[in-house]
């Protein structure tokens, strides 16, 4: 099982989320293509695999594959992986938030930070 934010880069890299995507996630996404790219040249895996998902053709067999080649480089580069998800949050946080969704983030520190839905009853915290 790959990584959630992984998951939905590689849906907007094959095209299947770009009408989800507002200006700032198309220019994010742009930026993540480009750092794909750069790494492609050098990498030929993630270059066949980024291909493949870019294909008109492309389903979600592709889409699968290449957040999968994304999770196996991420975890061998930890610079590489810092830089994607830099590059990639806003696209994340785009088509991630569809529906009733709701995408909150928080950076930094945090103390008793909640997200939920229909709570019943009340919450404590100590």
């Amino acid at each position: 099982m790959t990584d959630p934010f992984l998951d939905s880069l590689a849906t907007a890299l094959a095209g299947q989320a770009a009408t989800a995507l507002g200006a700032a996630g198309k220019q994010a996404l742009e930026k993540v293509r480009d750092l794909l790219r750069r790494r492609s040249q050098n990498d030929s895996a993630t270059k066949a695999a980024l291909e493949a998902a870019e294909q008109d053709s492309a389903g979600q067999p592709q889409v699968k594959a290449l957040a999968e080649r994304l999770d196996q480089v991420c975890a061998e580069d930890a610079e590489f992986a810092e830089e994607l998800h830099a590059e990639g949050a806003e696209v994340h946080k785009e088509i991630s938030a569809t529906g009733n969704a709701v995408v909150n983030i928080n950076t930094g520190n945090a103390k008793n930070v909640i997200q939920a839905r229909n709570i019943q009853g009340g919450i404590t915290l100590n």
